[in-house]
């Protein structure tokens, strides 16, 4: 069940809530687990839910027994757990597409074949994977309790769309927590503030990317096409950031530590500190279970880009199968090389040179990521940059129209990139008067829902 859905909000959320408030410490886990996979159920179906289910109880039992065993058993059940949470990722995720793309090629008819993927797997297949490796290096001691590690893994504020939790982060505030009135409604704050960047803004500006898909790629102007491309930025950042602010307010009311997935990537110098500061923990899940034991940045420039080179096409490919994410991660791979290895030293001290730089950089990649087909990729391209086609847009005022329709959600969006926002919220958050807008943010949101106004949240297909 998705967080903008009116049913969670009303019915789902201030039950869950309420009963967690009042029930005894001891019991709360137990409500987290179950409620939990009770509101993925109703959103996501039964076996979706027994899939989860499943997986965390494989995952729980090989924690429990590498606990017991030497530090080679260990090892040996750590790899046997990673091929059985890898290939159910692949399984789940890849593999109708693989069978599509051989059916024309070795001559057979998989189309009987049908692959539903589970909501949120390759968020919590990560989360689990990461905690088997933190168990077989001793860096985390393994749960014992069941209910506390299937709450650990199930909690809903973060289980379809991350952020990935580490469960030594989780631990002790799993083991007990005491919500109060204060984490309620500061939690409700960010829950707010989510909602009204998902709805009001993100969802706003998504109508900008269905007039370019309708008018055709092929048609737009290159103003259009460069505005189009900022706008499906600004849409992609409120989409996801709205979510993650909404699963910190949510974790917060519950007294459960959830990670902060974003520090003002839109402000980063380069395309590797961009990457620092969006979807954090996606990023530091793949520095530390992938690019360091690679060997990172200790052996030498060419093991270097290697490394780098292996995290950002598996980056790429753990967002899907499509071309287009392995094009759009094998890209990031090429910027972050020529950081490593000239830019940086070039930029040196330089203030807005690098920041004009990222965004430039950043802006065209969310294209790549966006278009999955490649015909469309390169007709948006040619819109991009009209001296590399052999023809022109014939659209020549639609800049100027749909500029006047979407200017001012393109200003709030950019001001809300900046600093000053966050900053002022997190001095006044305190006062009162802070929830008037929020109430009145809150409302109009619920209202734009209720009107059938809102559409998913665009990471739900990871």
């Amino acid at each position: 069940m998705s967080f903008s859905d009116l049913r969670f909000i009303f019915y789902a959320l201030p039950v869950f809530v309420l009963l967690h408030t009042v029930m005894p410490s001891k019991a709360r886990n137990a409500l987290l687990f179950l409620g939990s996979l009770a509101i993925y159920a109703f959103g996501a179906g039964l076996e979706a839910a027994g899939i989860l289910l499943g997986l965390t109880l494989i995952n729980y039992l090989f924690g429990r027994w590498m606990s017991h065993e030497e530090k080679s058993m260990r090892r040996a059940f750590l790899g046997l757990a990673l091929s059985l949470n890898f290939g159910a990722l692949f399984f789940f995720k890849y593999l109708s597409f693989l069978l599509g793309v051989l059916d024309p090629i070795i001559g057979t008819d998989f189309s009987f074949l049908h692959i539903a993927m589970p909501l949120g797997v390759s968020f919590y297949l990560f989360q689990m994977i990461a905690y088997l490796i933190d168990v077989c290096h001793g860096t985390v001691e393994a749960e014992d309790n069941l209910i506390d590690f299937g709450a650990f893994v199930s909690a809903f504020p973060q289980l379809t769309m991350g952020p990935i939790l580490r469960y030594g982060d989780v631990r002790a505030a799993l083991k007990e927590r005491k919500p109060g009135r204060e984490d309620i409604e500061q939690g409700f704050q960010l829950f707010s503030i989510g909602l009204a960047f998902k709805v009001l803004l993100a969802d706003q500006l998504a109508y900008l990317w269905v007039v370019l898909e309708r008018i055709g790629f092929d048609y737009i102007s290159t103003p259009l096409a460069w505005l189009g491309a900022v706008g499906y930025s600004l849409q992609l950042y409120f989409d996801f950031q709205g979510y993650s602010l909404m699963a910190v307010g949510l974790g917060r009311m519950l007294a459960l530590p959830v990670a902060r997935n974003f520090d003002e990537p839109y402000l980063s110098r380069s395309v590797s500190d961009f990457y620092r500061r969006w979807h954090m923990t996606l990023g530091s899940w793949f520095r530390d279970y992938l690019y360091i034991p690679l060997g990172g940045s200790r052996n030498g420039t060419g093991r270097t880009l290697l490394s780098l080179a292996v995290v950002w096409l598996l980056t790429g490919l753990w967002h899907g199968p499509t071309p287009n994410y392995l094009i759009w991660g094998g890209v990031l791979f090429v910027f972050i090389a020529l950081e490593k290895l000239f830019l940086r030293r070039a930029f040196g001290k330089l203030k807005v040179l690098p920041h004009i730089y990222c965004i430039f950089v950043i802006v065209q990649t969310w294209i790549v990521f966006r278009i999955d087909n490649i015909s469309d990729l390169a007709a948006y391209f040619r819109r991009l940059y009209p001296f590399f086609g052999d023809d022109s847009a014939i659209n020549h005022g639609d800049f100027v129209k749909y500029l006047g329709s979407y200017w001012w959600l393109f200003a709030i969006g950019i001001f809300l990139c900046l600093p000053w926002p966050r900053r002022w919220y997190e001095r006044a958050r305190g006062n009162a008067l802070v929830w008037i807008p929020l109430f009145v943010f809150f409302w109009v949101s619920i209202y734009f829902l209720s009107t059938g106004s809102g559409s998913a949240f665009l990471y739900f297909r990871f």
